[in-house]
């Protein structure tokens, strides 16, 4: 990840569950049994591969909010299918941000506006960056209990621990060379009641010490167009809390809003 917040980011772009089956994705990454049950589990929890896979639009605001402050706002909106992406926010100096690009070529042919007026040159580069780095990171943080069988994520099964009262099993998560930051490990502590992660830990590639294992409680979880999503997780101080609002989802396009401003037609998909 490139953003100053340092919080993991992966790329699992596509995210078209249905498009393969588990077993084929399995066979692609070191996956003990007992993960893969629980793993397939949550997905189930979550509303199950059929319903992902109708899920096309996806629309969702990221928050970071720390000691009751927010300090970074990013408004989504994404065709699961074709690729095309649309994120919103503001520039470190306060300007308006607009990026429109497509997924599935890592943004390379989008385009930006910054306080209006169309990016290009070095500008350009930066924020299509910018906007790629954000759909990684800001996608993952909203969906990933249900991508724990994507090709090239190792699961390991570590066992049923007690903390703060609550039973979890526990998934590590290691990676194969996938995404922008392969180096990362994770932790998704499950509930053996509902099948949802509760909780996560994490370590990022550049993480060397005991102490720089992050913990967030994933909670607020909601029925969005037929899935169940998490919409706020926490650290287990409340310091620090990534919130998701305005949430929705539809099984139908909406050409519109990838509509450069003033453009009379919709960035053409991949």
């Amino acid at each position: 990840m490139r953003h100053n917040l340092r919080f993991p980011a992966l790329l699992f772009a596509g995210f078209l569950l249905a498009a393969r089956s588990p077993g084929a994705r399995c066979a692609e990454a070191k996956q003990d049994p007992e993960a893969v049950a629980l793993a397939r589990k949550t997905l189930q929890a979550m509303g199950g591969e059929e319903a992902f896979a109708k899920l096309r639009t996806l629309r969702f605001d990221f928050a970071v909010i720390r000691g009751g402050v927010e300090l970074a706002r990013f408004r989504h909106v994404w065709d699961r299918y074709d690729g095309r992406y649309r994120v919103e926010g503001k520039t470190k100096d306060g300007k308006d941000l607009l990026i429109l690009f497509n997924v599935n070529d890592k943004a390379k042919g989008g385009r930006v506006w910054v306080g209006g007026e169309e990016a290009s040159g070095a500008e350009l580069e930066k924020y299509r960056e910018f906007g790629y780095d954000r759909f990684i990171n800001d996608t993952y943080w909203l969906l990933m209990p249900a991508k724990m069988l994507d090709p090239g994520v190792n699961l390991a099964y570590e066992g049923e621990v007690t903390d703060e009262g609550k039973r979890y099993r526990v998934v590590r998560l290691t990676f194969d060379n996938v995404g922008l930051t392969p180096g990362d490990s994770y932790w998704a502590y499950i509930s053996p009641e509902t099948g949802l992660m509760e909780r996560w830990d994490f370590v990022l590639q550049d993480q060397k010490k005991k102490e720089d294992r992050t913990t967030f409680l994933w909670g607020k979880w909601e029925e969005i167009a037929g899935v169940r999503l998490s919409l706020s997780k926490q650290t287990p101080d409340a310091a620090t809390i990534i919130a998701f609002d305005h949430v929705s989802g539809s099984a139908s396009a909406d050409d519109s809003v990838f509509q450069p401003p003033g453009a009379p037609s919709p960035i053409p998909s991949s």
